[in-house]
């Protein structure tokens, strides 16, 4: 019985260790989850004109049904708005607040997509967005959550610089780091876009919008 209580507890505690050291990307998978849920509920509500998601969706559509290659490069500058604007927080003493706002704003974006796919289409809009859709934005949101990561450490690293009895981070040490990393957070943007042109070129033909 001891040993197993001295488990459970060993186990407690490397899970408490592990949220601890993981504190910030959780918050960051939270965020991006907050915005999945408020952009369904600003869809459901219809406080934006309906005809605006119908343009969209069949903008997007339309750019997924353009090919391989352009269905890459629409999904990836469709993205890059929102890469910009997180790299851009995080070089800026605020960041820890609009790093986790765009993060917001990109899952408002998945959800209305996905209500709109589901609540004018039904099971037609499920089957599109398991194929087409879901897969890239898994990819794409892991991009996201760990950049955001990235954004919120080095712009915490700034607003030190504002408290002189704290110790000072090596800012361009810190600065090349930030940007080496956020670049191989690129390869997941990438590929979700890969992933999406090959998705939309292997099944947009079974759906007629």
């Amino acid at each position: 019985m001891k040993n197993t209580s001295s488990k459970i507890t060993k186990n407690k505690t490397s899970v408490l260790e592990l949220i601890n050291q993981n504190n910030s990307l959780i918050f960051m998978v939270f965020c991006l989850i907050l915005g999945f849920l408020a952009g369904v509920l600003i869809f459901k509500t219809k406080s934006i004109a309906e005809g605006y998601y119908s343009k969209e969706f069949i903008n997007l559509y339309n750019e997924l049904n353009s090919g391989f290659v352009l269905a890459i490069l629409n999904s990836f500058l469709e993205q890059l708005p929102f890469v910009a604007a997180i790299f851009l927080s995080g070089t800026c003493m605020v960041g820890t607040v609009l790093v986790p706002s765009a993060l917001v704003v990109r899952g408002a974006v998945y959800g209305m997509i996905f209500a709109y796919a589901y609540f004018t289409y039904g099971l037609m809009g499920i089957v599109f967005s398991l194929l087409i859709l879901i897969p890239s934005a898994v990819i794409s949101s892991i991009g996201f959550i760990l950049s955001s990561r990235e954004a919120v450490g080095f712009s915490l690293s700034l607003a030190r610089l504002a408290f002189p009895e704290t110790k000072k981070p090596h800012i361009e040490q810190d600065f090349k780091l930030y940007c080496m990393r956020q670049l191989f957070v690129m390869i997941f943007f990438v590929t979700s876009a890969f992933v999406q042109g090959l998705m939309s070129v292997s099944f947009i033909s079974f759906f007629k919008f």
